[in-house]
């Protein structure tokens, strides 16, 4: 019997102008990929029989919808869930970051790169003192300091300059794409039928941000990617792939 029971891997791409998919990425472990279709209909009842039967019902609308679970945190699904986009930060070092002035004692400061490592932390004299690193924790793979002693060895003119190097690192703004529209294709296997293969194809997929991201739990990390299935109208209606997607048993 054809029972299906479904694993495999989920690829998202950016579509050409054409329609064509462009080079798709693989978003990792996906335990759960559903796709929903649903029409919107018009009914019409007769007024002759006094049964008010329905005698014509016809297609208003088709629609789909789409929702998958990721479990990586990469930047390709950052990029979907949070509309982002992820600038990759290259090695480098950085002179004479200015602190607040003047710092509070234990509050925590943010630098302007992650990953840093030789920190001095200077005054700003004419001939600057250096700060010595016991009198301050520095978070280096997060790129932040507290000043915790300003007076020791001083005293000391502030604002307080801080030089340091950082290394790679990758960073992805939220909000700052416009609504993703993707292909998204499923190579999966049919577990339930000796690991036949199947291919699914969404061709134009509309994708919501992720409604929330568990930060902090003692799960592993899931959050969800939904949205609309659209028509493609690129392709014709009444082609052998469809307008909205396929499936391809093989």
């Amino acid at each position: 019997m054809p029972y299906f029971s479904g694993q495999g891997r989920v690829y998202i791409g950016a579509r050409d102008i054409t329609g064509k998919p462009q080079g798709l990425s693989y978003v990792g472990n996906v335990p759960e990929l559903k796709v929903s279709l649903s029409v919107e209909t018009l009914e019409h009842q007769e007024s002759t029989s006094g049964q008010r039967l329905t005698d014509l019902q016809l297609i208003k609308t088709k629609k789909g919808e789409f929702a998958c679970t990721l479990e990586e945190l990469i930047a390709v699904n950052l990029g979907l869930a949070l509309y982002g986009t992820t600038t990759d930060q290259v090695s480098g070092t950085v002179t004479a970051e200015v602190l607040p002035n003047p710092v509070t004692l234990g509050s925590l400061y943010l630098l302007a790169k992650q990953n840093v490592s030789t920190v001095v932390v200077k005054d700003s004299t004419a001939t600057p003192k250096t700060l010595p690193a016991g009198q301050y924790t520095l978070n280096a793979k997060h790129g932040s300091l507290a000043i915790n002693d300003k007076t020791t060895g001083g005293p000391y003119v502030e604002p307080f300059k801080v030089d340091y190097a950082f290394g790679a690192a990758q960073s992805t703004a939220m909000f700052t794409q416009p609504l993703p529209e993707r292909w998204l294709r499923f190579e999966g296997l049919n577990t339930a039928d000796g690991n036949r293969e199947v291919v699914i194809d969404l061709y134009r997929v509309a994708i919501n941000p992720a409604k929330e991201l568990s930060v902090i739990t003692d799960e592993l990390l899931k959050f969800e990617l939904s949205g609309q299935v659209l028509a493609d109208t690129l392709k014709p209606a009444a082609g052998d792939l469809g307008q909205f997607g396929r499936i391809v048993l093989l």
